[in-house]
């Protein structure tokens, strides 16, 4: 069976479980960079960690409904999660997927046991030009990578996209063709807050907004026993409203510009505007 989410894509469901490119799991918030432009809005997110019983849990419920050919676990940096190892195990148990991920700067992957990387499939490492990692370290990973057959995909990043609003003038038209033109309602599929989600933004927005029972929250689909489960994601995905977060975002196709780390006093005041315009946001009636 096909759906139909644009005449050039579809969603193809086999054993009643809507078949995706993957599914992220943000077992941290925060990183060990504080990099601009950062999609998971890191530098200026609280330190959290994902309960890897609660994960269990989760991963169990959107196991029914969805088959990504990749679980990736992610952050901010998810080496930082003090029971990573936990993690691992319980996302490998777990059967989601054929393939388990970590997505890492790299820069505390030499810490990492044999046993991390026994766990691992794949992993995709971040190279910033600012702070560069060292040749060591790279040498370290690929060694590592071979001696446990971990496919490694080095992503270089000199640039980063600027999806995040300074202001509220998004207006409905604008916001509708940043929904139906954006490539990371498609790719970046997330569980958090019990929640599945086409993207990961609202996670994260929810979470800077520090408001308990934010709108972006219900930017996702609840996750449960539900039998319909699998139907009501699938609508959700191939949905034509927009998110409440898309009227804060500029879509994954905006400007970029060159990478750089945050200094002290920006992240003060990043984290000032976008606190503040998270909440200035959520009492705006949607259009």
């Amino acid at each position: 069976m096909k759906t139909d989410l644009n005449p050039n894509e579809h969603y193809e469901i086999a054993n009643g479980r809507i078949q995706t490119r993957s599914l992220e799991v943000h077992i941290v918030d925060h990183c060990n960079l504080r990099c601009w432009g950062c999609c998971s809005l890191s530098p200026v997110s609280a330190k959290s960690f994902y309960d890897p019983d609660h994960m269990k849990r989760q991963l169990s419920l959107v196991g029914k409904a969805i088959s990504p050919r990749r679980l990736k676990l992610v952050g901010g940096e998810p080496l930082l999660h003090p029971e990573i190892i936990k993690c691992l195990e319980i996302a490998r148990a777990a059967e989601v997927a054929p393939s388990l991920s970590v997505t890492s700067n790299g820069f505390l992957l030499p810490r990492m046991k044999d046993e991390f990387w026994e766990l691992v499939d794949h992993m995709t490492i971040s190279l910033y030009p600012d702070p560069p990692l060292p040749e060591s370290v790279i040498e370290t990973i690929k060694a590592k990578a071979r001696e446990h057959e971990v496919e490694l995909n080095w992503k270089k990043q000199d640039n980063f996209v600027g999806m995040d609003r300074d202001d509220l003038k998004a207006d409905e038209v604008e916001t509708q063709a940043i929904y139906e033109t954006c490539w990371l309602r498609r790719s970046c599929h997330l569980i958090a807050h019990d929640r599945f989600y086409t993207c990961t933004r609202p996670s994260h927005v929810h979470s800077v907004s520090g408001l308990e029972d934010s709108p972006y929250l219900n930017d996702g689909i609840p996750l449960s026993d539900d039998p319909n489960l699998a139907e009501q994601i699938l609508e959700y995905l191939v949905g034509k409203k927009p998110l409440e977060t898309c009227r804060l975002c500029l879509g994954g196709d905006a400007p970029s510009r060159p990478h750089h780390q945050l200094k002290r006093d920006e992240i003060i005041a990043e984290q000032t505007l976008r606190r503040q315009l998270y909440r200035d946001n959520a009492s705006v009636p949607a259009p």
